[in-house]
């Protein structure tokens, strides 16, 4: 009976693996805030557990921990641990345990998953035909995924409507359906130049050309290179005598591959080529380059030389780190949250110690790949393991070749770690390698049956782990769920968007997201009723009622407390301390020590960002409101030097000095707005500009002094800044803090600026 039940067991994990293997390359939802790697790692977690649970269940009917031994054990332990020392010493250890909302790839829960999910693999699939099963039900997902992927290339969508993209794919993004293919490519390559009877020539061919193709028309050059890669490497490993008899059969993938990158690149006349027009306007995913990354990670390996800064934290290494030169990118204004590879990926997150451990798994994978990649058939058990085994090795060296040109994603890292763990077990001298450890204690039944206590300890301890992850993992799907259904409702009514927001935050209150989003929802709840009832032409005097005055006072309070919790639950965060800013900003017509408090939380943001023009420019448009005009002047002064091709930070300027009165300089750094801006002279913004400056000539001539309009900067949408609505006695504002001085910025030749006083805020 035990061994009956033992045997129904191993086979129920064995399906449950291959399930995972099927459905987390397809696996998307639009029930959570992001549609791709929430709901598959919610699903990878879930599923992992369960399976660990019931291969350690079957420990028990076995009398024994039976584990299968494989090279990569040790590294995967050393990077485990790592990222385990590294979250409890990091300075954002939420986001490094959970992930940075709604981006959890990267984060230490789902590194542990990836591990463990890579023991429970290598230690079920110990079998060849186990392995064969295990691998059709791969290459269905990847077909799945190409053929879908392919349709949205030419415009066919599925009847969703996130999914209406020429970009979509239900692995997420186009680098994760290039890793996954390019990973499973080699097997049918080389079953072209080796025929065998797993994987007969026609359906190799039609894999190996559905997959290259798709590769092709959806990657980058980087992606070609490695591609080029994997067909030497596939060459290599077919001996002359066998490649003239096949040649044919392996080059036509090859062509189809060469043809369709020469239609995607090569225009026609006329509209002949539409390959090339779909090419030109098929969106490529944006990358850090490599020179900034490196720069990045290498400082924050200077801060953190051994464990790093922290999983998921990258993104908060981007903003502190980031060099000046990233301002004169076309994409200055995004943030990053990964690196251009995995390797400065990992340098800057998990320190020298999480690099080491990395690169030694390289290290391994390319020794046992060279040690395979070249197999006779005489050295085996049968010819489908001499074509699997170089095709597997091929594979391995990919994986690290994808690992040097891009960060990895949720996709790529768990079929790479499934895929190297079928390497290794579709090795015999591994796949028998198990390691079998018992306690020597035996325990006995009512019925003097014995059995070892280790399995028992071992499952018992699995338990009391288990049950809260998984109670956690519920409800943080369940919080996700109510944030998504948030945002569907956050342009329809104000009052369902904050109680869904609510039951969020109570079923997960770590996550700093739903704290922002609680804070603006507040926020635009009390200017609402501030636009609606507050004083205008109409009603000089408003509507405003005593409980709509107590009704904003309590949605103001709360906006500020859910904004400084926010910044609490990640102090790291720029993008934090700027929602706060603005709220405090937002409100000061009527809240008294609003504005310092702004300019307090402003510039928090610009120690956690300080190469950011855009925050420059926020706290020169508060200090223009308060006509502080010197002040003013010093901070779009810092924004132009920073990024010197910025017409907002020169525009900014220029109506500063026009409205204290400097109208030669005024003139001067608008003839540079209007220099930056004659590339293009159709635009509004060119005829804006040079419209000012006609004025400012006039006011030149005519001596006069009298303001215009406001700068763009000081400029915003809320009611609450009326001066004329009463005041309102918001709790959290009473004690006005000492306002966080910005750096300073020094001054840049690049930027054509005027000598103008810029002083340095009182601290």
């Amino acid at each position: 009976m035990k061994n009956h039940l033992s045997s129904y067991l191993d086979n129920t994990i064995t399906f449950l693996i291959l399930v995972i293997a099927g459905i987390t390359p397809l696996l998307f939802l639009s029930q959570t805030t992001e549609f791709f790697e929430m709901p598959k790692l919610l699903f990878l977690v879930v599923s992992t557990l369960v399976i660990l649970g019931l291969w350690m269940f079957s420990w028990i009917l076995k009398g024994k921990v039976s584990i299968t031994r494989t090279p990569l054990d040790i590294p995967l332990l050393i990077v485990a641990a790592v990222v385990i020392a590294s979250t409890y010493f990091s300075a954002s250890r939420t986001e490094a345990l959970y992930g940075n909302f709604p981006r959890v790839h990267g984060s230490a829960v789902a590194w542990i998953t990836y591990i463990l999910l890579y023991f429970v693999t290598v230690s079920n699939l110990r079998s060849l035909g186990k392995i064969k099963s295990f691998l059709a039900v791969l290459y269905g997902s990847a077909v799945v995924v190409s053929i879908i992927s392919l349709l949205s290339f030419f415009g066919v969508f599925l009847p969703i409507d996130f999914a209406k993209s020429v970009t979509f794919t239900p692995t997420g993004s186009s680098f994760s359906t290039i890793a996954f293919l390019m990973l499973l490519l080699p097997l049918p390559m080389v079953s072209l130049a080796r025929p065998n009877k797993f994987l007969s020539a026609p359906i190799a061919a039609a894999l190996a050309i559905l997959f290259g193709v798709v590769i092709v028309l959806t990657g980058s050059l980087s992606s070609y290179i490695a591609l080029l890669i994997l067909v030497a490497l596939c060459l290599l490993v077919v001996k002359p005598h066998q490649l003239r008899k096949t040649l044919p059969m392996f080059l036509l993938p090859v062509i189809v591959m060469a043809l369709t990158l020469v239609l995607g690149y090569v225009p026609l006349p006329g509209k002949m080529n539409k390959i090339q027009q779909l090419e030109a306007n098929f969106p490529k995913e944006i990358q850090l380059p490599f020179s900034e990354s490196w720069k990045i990670s290498a400082s924050a390996f200077r801060d953190a030389a051994f464990i790093g800064t922290g999983p998921s934290s990258y993104l908060f290494d981007f903003t502190t780190y980031k060099p000046a030169e990233f301002n004169l990118e076309n994409f200055w204004n995004f943030s990053f949250d990964t690196a251009n590879n995995e390797f400065l990926q990992v340098l800057g997150t998990l320190g020298g110690f999480g690099l080491a451990g990395v690169i030694v798994l390289c290290l391994v994978v390319l020794n046992a790949s060279r040690k395979n990649m070249m197999l006779r058939h005489e050295e085996g058990s049968d010819e489908e393991a001499h074509v699997l085994l170089p095709a597997l090795a091929i594979s391995g060296i990919l994986s690290i070749v994808l690992l040097a040109i891009h960060a990895t994603t949720l996709v790529s890292i768990v079929v790479t770690l499934l895929i190297l763990g079928v390497f290794m077990v579709s090795q015999r001298s591994v796949r028998e390698k198990v390691f079998e450890l018992s306690m020597g204690i035996k325990a006995s039944t009512s019925g003097n049956t014995q059995f070892d206590l280790l399995p028992v300890i071992f499952f018992i301890a699995f338990l009391v782990v288990a049950v809260p992850v998984l109670l956690k993992t519920v409800n943080m799907a369940r919080a996700d769920f109510y944030h998504r259904m948030a945002l569907a409702n956050a342009n329809k009514n104000g009052t369902l968007t904050y109680q869904y927001l609510q039951k969020a935050e109570s079923l997960n209150p770590e996550a700093d997201l739903y704290r922002v989003d609680m804070a603006q929802t507040n926020f635009a709840l009390a200017n609402a009723i501030a636009a609606q009832k507050g004083p205008s032409q109409a009603s000089p005097s408003g509507s405003l009622t005593d409980q709509d005055k107590l009704t904003i006072q309590t949605l103001l309070s709360q906006a500020i407390n859910e904004g400084r919790v926010s910044v609490a639950l990640s102090p790291l965060s720029s993008r934090n301390w700027e929602v706060l800013a603005s709220v405090y900003r937002n409100i000061t017509g009527v809240a008294q020590n609003a504005l310092t408090f702004a300019l307090d939380a402003y510039g928090r943001a610009i120690q956690r960002d300080p190469l950011n023009p855009a925050l420059r420019i926020s706290v020169g448009g508060v200090y223009y409101t308060a006509k502080n005009y010197d002040l003013a002047v010093r901070f779009f002064s810092d924004a132009a030097n920073l990024k010197p091709d910025y017409v907002t930070a020169y525009y900014n300027l220029s109506i500063t000095l026009r409205d204290k009165g400097d109208l030669a300089n005024a003139k001067v750094v608008a003839e540079q707005v209007v220099n930056l801006l004659k590339k293009d002279t159709t635009t509004p913004d060119y005829k804006t500009a040079v419209a000012y400056l006609d004025d400012l000539n006039k006011r030149i001539a005519n001596a006069q002094q009298q303001q215009g309009q406001q700068a763009p900067a000081a400029q915003t949408n809320s009611a609450l800044q009326n001066p004329n609505l009463p005041s309102v006695n918001v709790s959290a504002l009473q004690n006005a803090p000492s306002v966080t001085p910005a750096p300073a910025v020094k001054s840049n030749p690049s930027a054509n600026l005027p000598a103008v006083v810029t002083p340095t805020p009182a601290k």
